[in-house]
């Protein structure tokens, strides 16, 4: 299914009776679709919900800082939520919920073949690693097998963590050494992309 298609599937879902109530549109994602590099966060907020796109609140500022930090823009990213509707007063999103988005999401990444996931907060690295506690996986390197491709995961702090702490100067210190943990992950498959096609230019001689 192109690209295109899924968002279009997804543009009028009624899978969640709640959030159709709740939201104003789908927010389905930004950023390149060809990018290798795939961001996931939890769920549309009122900013998200009123500009159908992810992250462009304070939340979605600090996470341009971030990565502007390791040289990308997101230009050079896709990101998307683990759920594409605002809930009602912003709660967390219900396991149901979840559920319902979990045949589009990975139809997402099995689309996009991504080589690194970026789990932004507890949600989303719940919902891909299975795994919860922000705290003790944030700035780890987790390879993964999902809709049949293997990924190296990076779970992160949620920016909205940072906001909350009253911009605590420590705690951003700590986000942008996971962004580091992104930098390093994604120069060390450059090298190995560029390793294999030397062995395969030296294998044709």
């Amino acid at each position: 299914m192109p690209f295109a298609a899924l968002k279009q599937e997804y543009a009028q879902c009624k899978r969640c009776p709640a959030l159709c109530q709740s939201r104003s549109q789908v927010v389905f994602g930004s950023g390149n679709p060809q990018a290798e590099i795939l961001f996931i966060g939890e769920a549309p907020g009122a900013s998200e919900d009123s500009k159908g796109i992810p992250f462009c609140g304070m939340s979605g500022k600090i996470l341009g800082e971030l990565l502007a930090t390791i040289n990308l823009s997101r230009e050079d990213i896709f990101i998307t939520n683990t759920i594409l509707c605002r809930p009602e007063n912003n709660r967390n999103p219900a396991k149901e919920e979840v559920e319902n988005c979990r045949q589009r999401l990975d139809q997402l990444i099995e689309l996009m073949k991504p080589t690194v996931i970026v789990t932004i907060g507890n949600f989303a690295t719940e919902r891909i690693l299975g795994k919860t506690g922000i705290k003790s996986l944030r700035g780890k390197t987790f390879p993964f097998v999902i809709a049949n491709h293997q990924v190296t995961v990076v779970p992160v702090i949620h920016p909205a963590n940072y906001l909350y702490s009253g911009r605590n100067p420590q705690l951003f210190e700590e986000m942008k050494q996971d962004f580091q943990v992104i930098k390093e992950v994604i120069e060390q498959q450059n090298q190995q992309t560029k390793l294999r096609r030397q062995q395969k230019v030296l294998g044709e001689f």
